[in-house]
């Protein structure tokens, strides 16, 4: 079962507050003139907002359950509607030439969708379907967790992430989390716990397991070389400064060649 639609009913929720990224997006949206695709684009946070700002998107995800939370915001603006089009698929194996009268100018695969992809074949077809969208020039741009911290932090204990509200429902809500990280493998196991507290005690749990990659960046730039891609630049946050060490973001920036 696609771990997002278990998801979906907490996701808007608990990412109500994360806007730190947005400015970034849009500003690549604007200057790269449209149009974009974003792959894995969930419940549309991304989406929407370079719709606002007057470009064109296609959004891929393979979640309809998150899907439907996208199309809903959406479709309260019916401005922001015509310019995006939502596509249920797998960013592994796409073909959305018919949907662009040109190739994309710009795609985008934010807050840490391209780890999803846990082997190196998963990586190397999104690069290939990403390239094939792409004239020379093009952009690609994906936002991953930097592994260095993660290398260094070795905390596996139940960890309280957040507390939030779903005021829909009169619900508490608290999300926990457990993380191993399998250096060998670059590979994060993580368990969140998802507590639902009800006005009168009773608390209902539901637990998501998922699995992420890490990436390194001499990594990174061979599957981008490997993929029709030269590396153009790595950044450590959405202020396009220098990756380094202590950097919670690998911001990485693809040109196709």
């Amino acid at each position: 079962m696609n771990l997002y639609n278990s998801l979906s009913r907490f996701y808007d929720l608990e990412n109500a507050d994360f806007v730190e990224d947005l400015d970034f997006w849009v500003g690549l949206a604007k200057d790269s003139g449209g149009p974009v695709l974003e792959l894995g684009c969930g419940s549309g946070r991304v989406t929407q907002q370079i719709a606002r700002a007057g470009v064109n998107i296609v959004g891929l995800d393979n979640s309809e359950p998150m899907l439907a939370l996208a199309r809903a915001k959406l479709n309260r603006k019916p401005e922001l509607a015509a310019r995006a089009t939502l596509v249920h698929g797998d960013m592994t194996n796409f073909d959305l030439s018919s949907l662009f009268t040109v190739h994309c100018s710009l795609i985008i695969c934010p807050f840490n969708t391209f780890m999803h992809l846990t082997t190196t074949a998963e990586q190397l077809a999104l690069l290939t379907c990403a390239r094939r969208h792409l004239n020379p020039g093009g952009m690609l741009v994906l936002d991953l967790t930097n592994p260095a911290p993660a290398y260094v932090d070795t905390n596996e204990s139940l960890t309280l992430e957040r507390t939030f509200r779903d005021d829909e429902n009169n619900l508490t809500i608290q999300q926990f989390a457990t993380t191993r990280v399998d250096r060998t493998a670059q590979i994060a196991h993580i368990l969140w716990q998802y507590d639902a507290l009800a006005a009168d005690g009773a608390v209902k749990r539901t637990l998501v397991p998922l699995t992420l990659r890490y990436t390194f960046p001499a990594e990174m730039s061979l599957l981008l070389e490997r993929t029709g891609f030269r590396l153009a630049h790595l950044y450590g946050d959405y202020d396009e400064s220098a990756l380094t060490d202590e950097s919670e973001r690998m911001i990485v920036v693809a040109e196709a060649i």
